[in-house]
């Protein structure tokens, strides 16, 4: 189950699309996490067995006296994969010059805006300077931002790249490169699963893994196609150039292990955005022997 369709989860529509999970002898049903309802409570409802979510999620729950925070198995991105857009073509550009603009985050959740934040602050921007246009969803984003209403947009691709293409938006910067290693996706599951059902999640491990080896074997035009049935309103070449810039910043492992730096690193920004308060450690919520594991086969 996804949290919101865009190249950036493209290790999962591999691993779906390739049949790398039902090689694995897995009957997978995929869907994508309905509106205003938390990945994490469907964990917890038994409604799903395995989500595509983030170490956010969990903190928030330590965070909150749930002790059954879902736990992570298995590394979807290691880069943020957001893209910031101008809505005026510009020759060079400075971070700088976010202040005294109008930027649209995207606001459906608020994980994204920490990394933001913390690049923005690395760059020594003034952030009340900046007027933003909060809690927009990705395609109230673009409308807005498409209107004119706003001078840049933070989003994902494809619909970064459908906006360059055709000629609406003016690509400036990538977080990705900014940040480094952070582990911003990842597969979580109930401890209950995990105890009751460790011979499937070994599984599923097994087969992204396989669907990473995958993705970083072949061309994006390749990947492009593979994944072209969960984007009809996209087409393979919109695609390909999205994959080719993701793949070119290293946004997906190569192996489905968690990395306690890209861990930690995710976790410090998430406290220095005030998302999260605890400094939980590495091993309270990640289940790495899975990923281990599918290395060694």
């Amino acid at each position: 189950m996804d949290t919101y369709r865009n190249l950036f989860y493209t290790p999962l529509y591999v691993a779906v699309a390739g049949g790398f999970l039902y090689d694995q002898g897995l009957d997978v049903v995929f869907s994508t996490v309905p509106d205003n309802i938390a990945a994490t409570e469907l964990l917890r409802s038994g409604g799903v067995d395995i989500v595509q979510t983030g170490i956010s999620r969990s903190l928030m729950d330590l965070d909150e006296g749930k002790d059954d925070a879902p736990l992570h198995i298995a590394e979807i991105n290691q880069r943020d994969g957001f893209l910031l857009l101008s809505r005026q073509p510009v020759e060079s550009w400075g971070w700088k010059e976010l202040e005294g603009s109008t930027l649209i985050p995207i606001g459906f959740t608020p994980v994204p805006w920490n990394p933001l934040r913390t690049v923005l602050i690395n760059h020594e921007v003034d952030l009340s300077a900046i007027k933003l246009i909060k809690g927009m969803s990705a395609i109230d984003a673009i409308n807005i931002f498409k209107k004119g209403e706003a001078d840049y947009l933070h989003i994902l691709h494809p619909y970064a790249q459908s906006l360059i293409d055709d000629g609406i938006g003016h690509l400036v910067a990538s977080l990705g490169p900014e940040l480094g290693y952070i582990c911003y996706s990842s597969f979580a599951v109930a401890p209950a699963f995990i105890s009751e059902n460790s011979d499937t999640v070994q599984a599923f491990v097994n087969g992204f893994q396989k669907a990473l080896e995958w993705i970083h074997g072949n061309k994006e035009s390749e990947i492009a196609d593979k994944v072209s049935s969960f984007f009809p309103n996209n087409s393979t070449g919109v695609l390909g150039r999205a994959i080719r810039q993701y793949k070119g910043q290293q946004t997906w492992p190569k192996n489905a292990l968690i990395g306690e730096d890209g861990y930690t690193a995710m976790r410090d920004i998430l406290i220095e955005g005030s998302l999260v308060d605890g400094r939980y450690p590495y091993q309270r919520l990640v289940r790495p022997e899975f990923a281990r594991n599918a290395l060694s086969k």
